[in-house]
């Protein structure tokens, strides 16, 4: 699956009406360098932060990337990687 860390859109609201298009390349692979663990992890942290534009990640990488969202940033981030992965996320109503 191709992802292109570096225009990433985020919403900055969580009623969804207002959103940016972020680079996240050093945020997210930063996440990976310090929470992750063995060479797969550093291998992936680099991969993302030395990318430019839309990158190639195979399977493993898809998952290490989806485990690390989820467990390790803000839920903006976790519903814009939702998103990109094509993970139904409902908005529950107060």
């Amino acid at each position: 699956m191709n992802i292109d860390f570096s225009r990433i859109e985020i919403f900055t609201d969580v009623a969804h009406k207002n959103c940016s298009i972020c680079d996240l390349r050093q945020q997210f692979a930063d996440v990976i360098y310090n929470v992750g663990s063995g060479i797969e992890a550093l291998s992936l942290a680099m991969k993302i932060y030395n990318s430019d534009g839309p990158t190639e990640y195979n399977e493993k990488e898809m998952r290490l990337i989806d485990t690390y969202a989820m467990k390790c940033c803000s839920p903006a981030f976790i519903e814009a990687m939702n998103r990109i992965l094509g993970h139904v996320t409902e908005i529950a109503e107060a």
